[in-house]
């Protein structure tokens, strides 16, 4: 009889424990990760019209300021961070296919893809949130201080994101369109930064053995590691892979040629690629 009683608390002990946890999450994803359904579409601008505004900004180093005005954004995700490589941070794209807008929005979370599925069209609440250029790449969140104290755009909180987020419908891929790669097009203009883009050459690894791993745990250039595309048709782009993404042990072999996907974007002086997953390496 003892032993049915310790048993039988042990099972309304696991039980308890159960349902704590249901409630706890429940909690924080009712509190924290769902979008402000009360948000009122007004005041609607586009991307290129902020990025105007605010040009001088985010083309000098570690600038940023508040945005004052009630207005919002109404665009599509086109990419969040799933693959691991592009983290903390969706990338927002209004306009036409011949006149698109783009912009990075940053926020400490993590595991974006398991809320906004890329082809989401959403209302943006711009009011009270920072823009700046994070490597002249035009960014909406806070300030934050780097490694070297120096202070300069960062991420939101998940909290303040959620409460500025409106889903409009539901995903939709064919929104998101991509674009073959020019270097004298897609270099010749900022607008191009945090388009997608299809890339076709040859890479050049940052080692000099023929095969090489895009981004070995045991790189020396911090986080991550930039290797060469050559492209075919003339000109070059860094591919820069994080040694977190979830394809940072995927061999590279030297002039050989590859289909590259993903997200174009501005390194100060320099263009980049980050793929956004494993898919994005067609041999």
């Amino acid at each position: 009889m003892k032993k049915n009683y310790i048993l039988l608390m042990l099972v309304l002990g696991f039980a308890a424990s159960a349902c704590q946890n249901t409630g706890w999450e429940d909690d924080a994803y009712t509190n924290y990760t769902i979008w402000n359904k009360t948000l009122q579409e007004h005041n609607v601008i586009s991307i290129q019209e902020l990025k105007a505004k605010y040009n001088s900004f985010i083309t000098n180093q570690n600038q940023f300021t508040e945005i004052t005005t009630d207005s919002m954004l109404r665009g599509t995700v086109i990419c969040t961070d799933d693959g691991g490589n592009l983290t903390q941070q969706i990338v927002l794209q209004d306009g036409t296919k011949q006149n698109p807008g783009f912009i990075i929005i940053g926020v400490t979370l993590n595991a974006i893809y398991n809320f906004i599925q890329p082809g989401q069209e959403i209302l943006f609440s711009l009011k009270g949130v920072y823009i700046g250029g994070y490597g002249q790449n035009a960014q909406l969140g806070y300030p934050s201080k780097n490694a070297s104290g120096v202070e300069r755009i960062g991420r939101m909180s998940q909290q303040d994101f959620w409460s500025r987020v409106k889903f409009l419908g539901t995903p939709d891929p064919s929104r998101i369109d991509t674009l073959d790669f020019d270097a004298v097009k897609n270099l010749s203009k900022d607008q191009w930064a945090g388009c997608i883009v299809r890339v076709k050459g040859s890479i050049t690894p940052k080692s000099t053995e023929r095969w090489v791993l895009a981004a070995p745990e045991d790189a020396d250039t911090g986080n991550g590691v930039t290797n060469t595309i050559n492209v075919q048709g003339g000109g070059t782009l860094d591919l820069r892979t994080s040694t977190y993404a979830d394809f940072a042990s995927y061999p590279i072999v030297k002039d050989h040629v590859y289909t590259l996907y993903g997200v174009l974007s501005r390194y100060n002086s320099g263009w980049q690629l980050g793929m956004r997953t494993m898919s994005d390496i067609v041999e």
